[in-house]
């Protein structure tokens, strides 16, 4: 080791899971990054399972230590973690990720390439029979780490996650790490802080991790209940990203179904329980029939009545929860400057007046002709020239190939109609964008396979029935030959 070899800090806090937690540091015994330069730091929040007695006897080739306390939830175990770290990186793992053996290593790099980021490394859960909830959630992480994945990404404060991610200690102090007082999204909470100090983010594809995900639907729900009141005390605290929360999607614009939902955990939570309790014992008998579309509409509806349930322990009335929402911005103005953007003095340009004045919207235009709007986006990073690309492939490809059309981009010959070309853009617009990645494979594959073990077993089905028939019929007309010949 030289003096330049920097020095991390794995933080891992954990709550009755020993086994989980052993083999987590299992994958940690055999990283590629030089273990002489690792300490390992594991807060045992409240354990009872014997998880203090096998960290006091493990025997591990890098620094373990091991701290205590009660429980007292993940964000306090992490902030207890911070405050006993030598290392000027932290890396905060939880105890059921499984990390690759590049995971140290790929986010030292990330951080010796971008000085001062918060780095976010994927990790999967993985499932090998996966249930109709399982399938669910894996979609749901797909989904997570394909967009963050993807170039030009707008990171937000909802992509803190930290079952895997790293950080300059300096940066986790000046900030003042996680909140203690949460039960849930406390990392939601703190990447709000860090993305109001202008804190950037990046994604690391290589410190990736398994997630050995052992939740189930009762405990979806009741994560969703703590969310609820998590979220709650985000508005309190950070007014000017309410409108980026769950909480402000009551009244206006939600289907007639979600609003009833909020209106029994406010007014009537015994008869909303009730139905809870009913739709918890549907749901074994949905995905045994495999009604995968009615189980997921009604698991959906448990998810959003247990966050409302959660809400309106904290707030008790619709009237608090109203005077919440109203703190937050609604004007434009009111979220920061909207530049705008002529795409016609070049994209480069566009791009570097981007990164000088970073706005929270911007107008874009090309030439006199205009081809939309990217609004503010509460709880979002500032735009940057590297958003610009995907924007423009994306939420604006329609209207921007329209204008290219309409100003010769396309084709500049005097033989071509362009407004009628312009038109057939407008009309053939389902095949331009925006741009669909396949967010949703697995559980389009889940969907796929289960119609085709049905059909499978239609087919089987079939081929018994037709050879039972002509086992029938073949006795039939033996026995009417046995009877000619009597």
């Amino acid at each position: 080791m030289t003096e330049s070899t920097p020095i991390v800090s794995v933080i891992i806090p954990t709550h009755n899971r020993k086994a989980d937690l052993e083999r987590t540091l299992a994958a940690l015994k055999i990283q590629i990054y030089p273990l002489v330069s690792v300490e390992v730091i594991t807060v045992a929040d409240g354990c009872t399972d014997g998880t203090l007695e096998m960290l006091n006897g493990y025997e591990a080739p890098f620094a373990l230590r091991v701290l205590a306390q009660s429980n007292l939830g993940p964000g306090s175990a992490r902030n207890l973690g911070a405050a006993s770290a030598t290392s000027p990186l932290l890396l905060f793992l939880d105890d059921d990720v499984e990390p690759a053996a590049s995971f140290i290593e790929a986010h030292v790099l990330a951080h010796q390439r971008r000085k001062g980021h918060v780095v976010v490394g994927p990790y999967l859960p993985f499932f090998p029979n996966p249930t109709f909830y399982q399938t669910r959630l894996r979609a749901w992480w797909e989904r997570v780490f394909d967009e963050m994945l993807r170039p030009g990404h707008r990171f937000a404060f909802f992509d803190l996650l930290t079952g895997n991610v790293s950080i300059e200690r300096e940066i986790f102090n000046r900030i003042g790490g996680f909140h203690a007082g949460m039960r849930a999204h406390e990392d939601y909470e703190f990447g709000m802080r860090l993305i109001k100090a202008g804190v950037p983010f990046a994604v690391a594809p290589d410190a990736m991790g398994r997630h050995h995900d052992r939740s189930d639907i009762e405990h979806a729900i009741l994560r969703k209940r703590e969310e609820g009141k998590s979220d709650v005390i985000m508005a309190r605290l950070h007014p000017e990203f309410v409108q980026a929360l769950p909480l402000a999607g009551s009244g206006a614009g939600w289907p007639p179904s979600i609003d009833i939902l909020r209106f029994l955990a406010f007014h009537m939570p015994t008869v909303g329980d009730a139905c809870a309790v009913v739709s918890r014992r549907a749901l074994g008998f949905l995905e045994r029939v495999r009604l995968r579309s009615h189980w997921n509409r009604l698991f959906g509806a448990a998810l959003i009545y247990g966050y409302w349930i959660g809400a309106a322990s904290e707030l008790k009335t619709t009237a608090k929860l109203k005077a919440l929402l109203d703190q937050g911005p609604r004007r434009v103005q009111e979220n920061g400057p909207m530049a705008e953007i002529d795409l016609s003095e070049g994209i480069e340009a566009a791009e570097r007046r981007l990164d000088e004045e970073r706005p929270s919207a911007i107008r874009v235009r090309l030439g006199r002709r205009p081809v939309g709007v990217i609004p503010p986006q509460p709880g979002a990073e500032a735009l940057r020239g590297a958003h610009l690309r995907y924007i423009l492939a994306d939420r604006l490809a329609v209207p921007l190939l329209q204008g290219l059309a309409l100003e010769g981009g396309i084709a500049g010959t005097e033989t071509v109609d362009r407004p009628r070309l312009a038109s057939a853009i407008r009309g053939r617009a389902h095949w331009f964008g925006p741009i669909r990645p396949g967010q949703m494979w697995w559980e389009q594959y889940s969907q796929w396979k289960d119609s085709r073990d049905r059909r499978e077993c239609l087919e089987q089905e079939v081929a018994w029935l037709a050879e039972r028939r002509q086992h029938w019929r073949q006795l039939a007309e033996n026995n009417r030959i046995d009877g000619l010949k009597e």
